[in-house]
């Protein structure tokens, strides 16, 4: 007897939001962390109220930056863009990474070439993108007076690309603002800004590349981010704990690629004048987080080689994942922040994240019944894109076929 099974559905990609909408959708978490972003570390606390005030002010800012980020970003992943992570690629990314980081620490040590010029280059370029990209919708609806239209209301196609064009020449205009005056360089390392204002400025863009990165990384499954979490765990631990490396490139060499603060600092204290949150230590576990989320869209189905998309509201209100995986990474950062105040010294926070991050998603999954389901978990939003993508190189291989 013969038969052929059934081939499974191509995937297919998760229904798309327009950015208008996404925006309105969290309208004032985006305001709030923008005035939190742009205001907060440009304020000279410590003229206000002196040293305590300036470590609960560096400990809201971090906190409220980091958490806030992760959730905004991840709600991005509804504007349908993806890069998908696969699990290959997943595990090679802390080996690159090292590469990477090694290279600059050698240039930075042992040679007279300054490889932050051309880093801070290509980080301002992607900032300026970026950062744009995120302040497009928000200024557009505020010039088509539609700001305060509710999330519900979906505009037709022509009101969208109608408000999206009207906010795209104001925006880049901000970014490449925010861009030139970031330029100007600090006062520390002889540039004209004060400490506060340099903070301020470099934020503002690293925001936006954290937004941006956070809209469309996809990791492929849940064994892929697995990967990449232990992965960098152990390069985070190594190049802090182990060696000066990691310590001497962020203070060296100075672009938008980590979010600070400004610190007090004694006479005669000649360390590096900032607190430093990498934008690592938000994006990578976002990207965990986001995988998290389409967990809860998708469902976890008894038969893990299919998908229960597309679910009720409901369905995926009862699905506690990315809150969990959310508060996971709130007391992961918390664990950072403790551990930094009890050894007065810098700490690697995926050495925390990680294990909070792990644990908390395998243990709400076991309580569930849902453990071998979430391990043998495939992201839909990536399979969609990895597919797609497969289908324009085709077509792309095709059109030269036909050319010869």
């Amino acid at each position: 007897m013969f038969w052929q099974s059934k081939a499974p559905p191509a995937p297919s990609p998760p229904p798309t939001v327009p950015s208008t909408q996404v925006v309105r959708r969290d309208l004032y978490a985006y305001i709030g962390l923008a005035g939190v972003v742009g205001a907060c570390p440009a304020i000279d606390w410590a003229g206000l109220g002196g040293s305590d005030l300036v470590n609960g002010a560096r400990l809201f800012y971090f906190t409220a930056v980091a958490i806030g980020t992760v959730y905004l970003g991840v709600q991005r992943q509804d504007l349908g863009e993806a890069s998908p992570i696969s699990q290959q690629s997943a595990a090679i990314a802390p080996i690159f990474a090292s590469i990477t980081l090694g290279g600059l620490y050698l240039l930075v040590k042992y040679t007279g070439l300054n490889p932050g010029a051309l880093y801070q280059f290509f980080a301002c370029l992607f900032a300026l993108l970026a950062t744009s990209d995120l302040l497009q919708p928000l200024l557009g609806l505020t010039l088509a007076g539609a700001l305060l239209t509710p999330a519900g209301e979906a505009f037709g196609d022509e009101r969208e690309a109608e408000i999206m064009n009207r906010g795209a020449a104001p925006a880049f205009a901000v970014s490449l603002a925010l861009v030139a005056a970031y330029a100007q360089g600090p006062v520390s390392t002889g540039g004209a800004l004060p400490l506060p204002a340099f903070a301020a400025l470099n934020d503002c863009l690293g925001w936006g590349i954290a937004m941006a990165s956070l809209g469309v990384l996809a990791l492929e499954s849940f064994a892929a981010a697995a990967a990449l979490l232990v992965g960098l765990f152990c390069y985070d631990a190594f190049f802090v704990f182990k060696s000066d490396v990691m310590l001497t490139v962020a203070t060296q060499i100075e672009a938008p690629a980590k979010f600070l603060f400004a610190r007090l600092r004694d006479d005669g204290d000649l360390s590096y004048p900032f607190s430093v949150l990498g934008l690592g230590d938000i994006v990578v576990p976002g990207a965990f987080v986001s995988l998290l989320r389409e967990v809860d869209t998708d469902g976890l189905s008894a038969d893990t080689r299919t998908s229960t998309r597309p679910r009720t509201a409901e369905a995926r209100a009862e699905s506690p994942y990315f809150f969990v995986g959310l508060a996971a990474y709130a007391f992961g950062l918390g664990g950072t922040f403790v551990a930094n105040y009890v050894t007065r010294a810098g700490q690697p926070a995926l050495v925390y994240i990680v294990p909070s991050l792990l644990v908390a998603a395998l243990a709400t999954a076991a309580s569930r019944g849902e453990l071998e389901q979430l391990l043998a978990y495939k992201s839909s939003r990536a399979e969609a894109a990895t597919e797609e993508r497969r289908k324009r190189q085709e077509k792309r291989e095709a059109e030269r076929e036909a050319q010869k």
